[in-house]
């Protein structure tokens, strides 16, 4: 990679003959592409910091598949393709009593209240508390906020 600076104060086109036949014929080597920078205007600076990003990556993706680590794991990893073993059409299974459940609608008034909905009501995300001595399914976040306060933090949200 090569790094052209100072173009606010001369440009590679403004150049005298014999300098820019140095600058190209490096320029022309194999694998060299060339960038012009000026830290005073941030002119081209993006461009170069996403050409070395690019380039970084793609060195270490190739040192990655060059190292004997890929193969190792290579050989470990099985992806399995299922056959058919007969003609006969598998359909997935869906209960009917599954297929017959009404589906959820945030707008329908006589809908299964959520938590969510009682969080909106009471005021939101980092207003709302939930009682959780009146959940009884909440018996694991009420261990785990007993011992964040025993621990001495100062509060448990979810």
């Amino acid at each position: 990679m090569l790094v052209i600076n100072k173009i606010d104060v001369t440009r590679l086109e403004d150049l005298t003959p014999e300098n820019r036949v140095l600058v190209q014929e490096i320029m022309n080597s194999e694998g060299i592409f060339s960038v012009q920078v000026s830290c005073h205007s941030e002119e081209g600076v993006m461009e170069l910091k996403n050409k070395a990003c690019d380039a970084l990556l793609a060195f270490r993706v190739d040192n990655k598949l060059k190292s004997n680590k890929i193969d190792a794991i290579a050989n470990r990893i099985h992806v399995a393709q299922p056959r058919p073993r007969d003609k006969v059409v598998r359909e997935p299974f869906i209960p009917n009593v599954v297929k017959e459940r009404k589906k959820y609608n945030k707008d329908d008034p006589e809908r299964r209240r959520l938590l969510k909905d009682q969080e909106v009501e009471e005021g939101g995300p980092g207003v709302f508390n939930i009682n959780m001595k009146s959940e009884p399914h909440c018996l694991i976040p009420l261990i785990t906020a007993y011992l964040y306060l025993y621990r001495g933090l100062h509060s448990y949200q979810f």
